[in-house]
């Protein structure tokens, strides 16, 4: 399997991006955002995606240069329409804003419509953590799971990602698709070749497939938890999906992309930032050492696999499967870009 180094996935995914139209902006920001989520270890999120994104450049699912809207707003609240820009680009943007106005007034909400695949969640919130701040994300998107109980592609994956601010410890980030595993990670073990676990998906009968090309051919993803994973699947796809005005997945307004809903909250309004986050190490090393359970070497705290993926992989690499490489090579080779 390829290994990469960042800066290398960089420089070619900014190539492959400008060369597809999008401004020096555009090309950077989507190229960093892809790139930490191979690092941080969500590869389904990375470079994995470039193929996709320049197939819907060329359909004008995404156009490069698009300026984001705001709608409506108030000194907390603002609803953007971005307009079929780059996700990462439209999101970032709509957090800087989310930010400003949690500093200004305490709390913050930001809807977004019209806004194509945003990517990995954790990034926003972690925007508000860096900054003081607890920052909430979820979004929707394209029907690939079914409710609890049911078998039709009616529901999304309808990720969400929570980032609070800690003191000597690492934040604590919960990010995490409310099915069984995000879409993409069934992509992944396709193009490596993998059978996936039971239980991550059914096939088009209803019945626990582990192959992974059953996603191609009438498969859906599962809620986790069941009733639980299915109710909180419904609650983004209201706030992210109807609230927005984006759509919510089974609707005939969704057309594509993410209808998305953030948050920030300045801690220092309910209390000293520093109070704040001694608390939060003492709560995280309470049950970091509490007893663990027979088979577990270590509790971990949500976060704590990609921070310590991030810092080994910016030591040692990125791996880029050859399946994957394959196809962003015959991309760049398309825009002639030399790679």
């Amino acid at each position: 399997m390829p290994i990469y180094s960042a800066k290398y996935l960089m420089e070619v995914t900014t190539k492959i991006f400008e060369a597809a139209g999008a401004t020096e902006y555009e090309a950077a920001c989507v190229a960093e955002h892809l790139v930490k989520s191979n690092l941080v270890g969500h590869d389904s999120h990375g470079v994995v995606v470039i193929p996709e994104y320049i197939e819907m450049i060329k359909k004008r699912r995404i156009r490069p240069g698009a300026e984001l809207e705001v709608l409506e707003e108030t000194p907390t609240t603002a609803l953007i329409d971005g307009n079929w820009g780059f996700g990462q680009v439209v999101a970032k943007e709509a957090m800087e804003i989310a930010v400003k106005k949690a500093k200004a007034n305490g709390v913050s909400a930001v809807g977004i419509r019209h806004i194509y695949h945003i990517g990995r969640l954790g990034y926003y919130s972690m925007m508000a953590a860096e900054q003081d701040m607890i920052g909430v994300v979820m979004c929707n998107s394209g029907p690939i799971m079914a409710p609890y109980g049911g078998r039709a592609r009616v529901l999304s994956s309808n990720p969400i990602s929570v980032a609070v601010p800690a003191g000597k410890r690492k934040p604590f980030l919960m990010d995490f698709a409310t099915s069984v595993v995000a879409g993409n990670k069934i992509i992944v073990a396709y193009n490596r070749g993998e059978r996936i676990p039971l239980g991550w998906m059914l096939d088009k009968n209803g019945k626990p497939t582990d192959d992974p090309s059953d996603i191609f051919d009438g498969g859906v993803l599962v809620p986790f938890g069941g009733h639980k994973g299915y109710a909180l699947a419904l609650l983004v796809d209201i706030l992210g999906g109807v609230l927005t005005g984006h759509g919510y997945t089974s609707s005939p307004e969704f057309k594509a992309g993410n209808g998305t809903f953030m948050m920030a909250i300045d801690v220092g309004r309910f209390m000293s930032i520093d109070a704040f986050k001694e608390r939060v190490d003492a709560l995280l090393e309470t049950v970091k050492e509490s007893p663990r359970a027979s088979g577990f070497q270590e509790i971990l705290i949500p976060g704590e696999l990609e921070f310590r993926a991030e810092a080994k992989r910016l030591k040692e690499g990125i791996y880029v499967s050859e399946k994957t490489w394959q196809s962003i090579v015959a991309v760049a080779e398309e825009l002639g870009v030399k790679i």
